[in-house]
């Protein structure tokens, strides 16, 4: 898809072609529409239809239910299978031609947990798709697809371009499958760049003002020389002009991850940071930086010595402008990296070097309540002066119901203190769960709890799942 003639040519040569403004403009415009057309001709045949189609479990109507409208409180409705079909787009990669099959790239949020995915590859060709990855922390997925019986089947794989070159201004061209029309175009600019907007873990959105509408999610968003630049992914709902994209770089991080890993492998420090504010800055005595709120136990972070409060303004003797800077760069880091980290700790600066491990699953689990096993229940040791104000010995104090969930079906909630299982007194999280264990282990299909409850001991029974 490379172009023999840029855009800025064409407006150069118009002007020195021509001398009379009307007929220059028309010339650049007719020329102008002359490449989109071109672009639009050439990445079109990338773009895909996704469909995945998902169970969930609904509640049925209680007007449907026999006894309607007598219901004891806090009964739980049934439930009822229910097919549930999401619609996105794609954007072929890569013909692998050994396997004669397509790698396509798409949104974590289309594909889901759905084990039933198909995609449209031309008007008349649907066919089944294996997801080789999903990484919900980028919301992006990897997905592969037979090319047999395609015509010249490499002509169908798009161009990636680098984000890293993207500018606020640039034209840009969206291509997708909104409410289901497929490869619909539409077209506007770059309105801003490094956008977050607390959908995912990682985010480093492309703002753009080109229309972007459900079923958009997962499609090629296209500079002017036919280059991806990034996977649209978002819109905000009541608002117009207003649609984000991954940057292709993030994309492709993920999918060589994906392609040699099996799933993405990050680097990890452990710590739980901030972005230094203008009041902060003011009062610290820092013009940039990071300021590392939390410590997880067991983390490289903790292993070569950062602490909560240290303020680490630099990253491998360049300025950190961000935590995204931080974020982003551990995280391409392999486990294994040495990362020299610039901090200033009591108004002195020092360096620490760090090397990072492989991330956790779950980092926020380190340092996070335990929750019972399938009761749905977050709790945690009560302290010492805890155990003093509530006149109890040991006991677990209940953090979190999850609502449906075992433990708020039997009418357990947070604030309740967890005192005994079967009349053996608990006093850890972990002993808690030995002791479900053993009684799932002994086909007990319930359990007896003691709480104490503003000063009341109740009994509560709970089943075991």
């Amino acid at each position: 898809m490379d172009k023999k003639i840029g855009l800025l040519s064409l407006v150069l040569s118009s002007v020195i072609l021509t001398s009379n403004p009307i007929a220059r403009a028309d010339s650049v415009l007719a020329q102008f529409q002359s490449e989109v057309e071109h672009i639009v001709d050439e990445v079109s045949p990338a773009v895909v239809t996704v469909y995945a189609t998902q169970v969930i479990n609904k509640p049925i109507n209680p007007q449907m239910l026999p006894g309607f409208p007598f219901f004891m409180p806090n009964t739980p409705l049934p439930e009822m299978p229910e097919k549930q079909k999401d619609l996105g787009s794609g954007i072929i990669i890569k013909y692998d031609e050994p396997k004669n099959v397509f790698i396509i790239l798409t949104n974590n949020h289309v594909v889901g947990n759905s084990k039933d995915v198909k995609v449209k590859l031309t008007k008349s060709i649907e066919r089944k798709a294996k997801v080789l990855g999903r990484d919900k922390k980028t919301d992006i997925a990897v997905l592969e697809v037979s090319a047999k019986g395609i015509e010249n089947p490499s002509s169908k794989v798009a161009t990636l371009g680098n984000s890293k070159h993207v500018r606020i201004g640039q034209v840009v061209i969206a291509i997708g499958n909104p409410y289901g029309f497929s490869r619909t175009v539409t077209m506007g600019v770059v309105s801003a760049l490094n956008r977050r907007l607390g959908l995912t873990q990682y985010e480093d959105y492309i703002q753009t003002d080109a229309a972007i509408n459900p079923g958009n999610s997962g499609g090629p968003l296209i500079n002017i020389d036919g280059k991806v630049v990034g996977i649209n992914t978002a819109m905000l709902r009541g608002g117009q002009g207003l649609g984000f994209a991954i940057p292709i770089n993030l994309a492709k991080w993920v999918y060589h991850q994906i392609i040699e890993h099996g799933k993405v492998v990050r680097g990890w420090l452990g710590v739980s940071i901030q972005e230094i504010t203008p009041q902060m800055a003011s009062s610290l005595g820092v013009t940039h930086g990071a300021i590392v709120a939390q410590v997880f136990p067991g983390s490289p972070a903790q292993k070569y010595g950062l602490k909560v409060g240290d303020i680490i303004v630099s990253l491998d003797g360049k300025p950190l402008e961000s935590v995204d800077d931080l974020q982003f760069k551990t995280m391409e880091s392999p486990p294994g990296t040495v990362l020299t980290l610039g901090v200033i700790r009591n108004h002195k600066l020092i360096t620490l070097q760090v090397k990072t491990a492989k991330m956790p699953s779950n980092p926020a689990s380190l340092n996070a309540p335990t929750e019972a096993k399938n009761l749905g229940l977050i709790v945690r040791p009560l302290n010492p002066q805890e155990q003093r104000r509530y006149e109890v010995k040991g006991g677990l104090l209940v953090e979190d119901v999850l609502v449906n969930s075992p433990a708020y079906e039997a009418g357990i909630r947070a604030g309740d203190i967890i005192l005994s299982i079967n009349l053996h007194h608990v006093y850890s999280k972990e002993q808690m769960n030995d002791m479900l264990s053993k009684l799932i282990e002994e086909h007990k299909h319930s359990a007896t709890l003691l709480i104490d409850r503003d000063g009341q001991n109740l009994f509560i029974p709970i089943e075991l799942k």
